[in-house]
């Protein structure tokens, strides 16, 4: 039996349609947060705080930052603190807050914002790996670690934890 135009265009779709359900099974979302600062000054005592609830299944998870500014940013680079506590069930962790200081690149070489959209950008970086066990869950702080207390042009911030692989 011989294949139509239609009929093959309906296979490659089932194939597409497989395998866009299986990567969404193989990298599944645990926690996906975005918190609003004030636009017109994210104050560096201000801090972002963040839960993510217990896993359901121990593997290794990655993390991502994500940052929407505006042009009222005045700065090329944005430098942020991020606080990093897993409380652990099973002790594995110890319950140890670890502490990274990130440095964004918000404009590219020729002054124009980094990522994607129109009035905000968004641009997303990974942060970190991280191993948890059934059970473990993260307490996660975020402050801007610039000189200028008041911040213009951040609009949100936000923080992303996906399984990459269960072991």
């Amino acid at each position: 039996m011989r294949m139509t135009n239609t009929s093959k265009v309906a296979a490659l779709a089932a194939v597409c349609l497989t395998a866009a359900l299986l990567q969404a099974c193989y990298q599944s979302t645990a926690y996906f947060r975005y918190f609003s600062t004030n636009i017109k000054g994210w104050e560096r005592d201000t801090v972002l705080h963040y839960h993510v609830p217990a896993v359901k299944e121990g593997g290794f998870y990655a993390e991502e930052i994500g940052v929407r500014t505006s042009r009222l940013y005045p700065f090329k680079q944005l430098s942020l603190v991020v606080n990093q506590k897993v409380i652990s069930t099973s002790g594995s962790h110890a319950n140890v807050v670890n502490s990274d200081t990130i440095v964004l690149d918000i404009y590219d070489e020729e002054g124009n914002l980094r990522g994607k959209g129109v009035d905000l950008y968004q641009l997303v970086v990974p942060f970190k790996g991280i191993r948890l066990q059934e059970g473990d869950s993260i307490e996660m702080a975020i402050h801007h670690n610039m000189r200028r207390f008041a911040l213009e042009g951040i609009a949100d911030v936000g923080f992303k934890v996906t399984k990459a692989y269960s072991e």
